[in-house]
């Protein structure tokens, strides 16, 4: 197998180990409680609110071939109005203001800004500035990757269980609109990365396994919450009918729809 390969294979791993967990499960089924709802919310726009920060830092390292799509990515991401193929930062604000976290929303930049302090002021667990490039940019692609697949899943959830509307939903709904080009785009650009900056192979997977660690989907949305009432052995049943049934290609098998259950209104 190639790295591409490699890489896009623990991608799917990763997504299909978010998807069939029982935070993701009760999220979609209603089991979840309006509090779960409420602090996935938060987590969503605390996890993204800095992306043009990250942006921004990889376009200091790119490699000529990819830095044009970066310098677009921040644009967009700064950007005071939504354009006709963007989801600028305001969308997050949005989601987080119709979900009734307005009061809110101070204390999530300030820990969003936090997140990106931590990672300047940690001990570098690598050996070099390109190995940290590596791992942002491994995270901000298998971010993409998985909400390219996931996030309408996501917006039937958050519509059905929280009464939320399309304007609110606006920044997942842009995210499941995405093609799957975009997604090949998103791995393209991490294997020019590692080819300009001469990675060993074995180097590169490393990094990005480290980056991935137990599951960084996990880990921004849910962080250590556990939501509902679901067991451990309904969790199972649901993760090994996912695994059991995706082919090669697994975004396709993302876009089933969400069961129906039961209605409540975050206010």
């Amino acid at each position: 197998m190639s790295l591409r390969s490699d890489v896009e294979t623990l991608f799917s791993k990763h997504v299909f180990e978010f998807i069939g967990g029982a935070n993701f499960h009760a999220l979609e089924s209603g089991q979840a409680s309006r509090e779960d709802y409420t602090r996935f919310i938060e987590n969503v726009t605390r996890a993204h609110l800095k992306s043009p920060q990250r942006l921004a830092f990889l376009f200091a390292l790119a490699p000529p071939d990819v830095a044009d799509d970066l310098a677009h990515n921040i644009l967009k991401e700064l950007s005071p109005k939504k354009d006709s193929d963007g989801a600028p930062s305001s969308l997050l604000k949005q989601l987080a203001v119709g979900a009734g976290l307005a009061p809110r929303l101070p204390e999530l930049e300030a820990l969003a800004a936090d997140d990106i302090r931590q990672l300047i002021v940690d001990p570098l667990l690598h050996d070099s500035i390109k190995e940290v490039g590596l791992a942002v940019l491994c995270e901000i692609t298998a971010c993409e990757f998985m909400l390219i697949g996931v996030a309408g899943r996501i917006v039937q959830a958050l519509a059905l269980h929280c009464g939320l509307g399309p304007t609110t939903l606006e920044w997942f709904t842009h995210h499941s609109e995405a093609d799957i080009q975009h997604a090949e785009q998103g791995l393209d650009n991490l294997m020019s990365y590692i080819r300009y900056h001469k990675f060993n192979e074995t180097d590169a997977l490393t990094t990005i396994e480290m980056t991935l660690g137990e599951n960084i989907f996990i880990k921004r949305y849910f962080a250590t919450q556990s939501f509902g009432h679901v067991t451990a052995e309904v969790a199972r049943r649901n993760w090994l009918l996912q695994r059991s049934t995706h082919p090669t290609s697994l975004l396709p098998r993302f876009l089933s729809t969400a069961p129906e259950s039961r209605h409540f209104a975050i206010r």
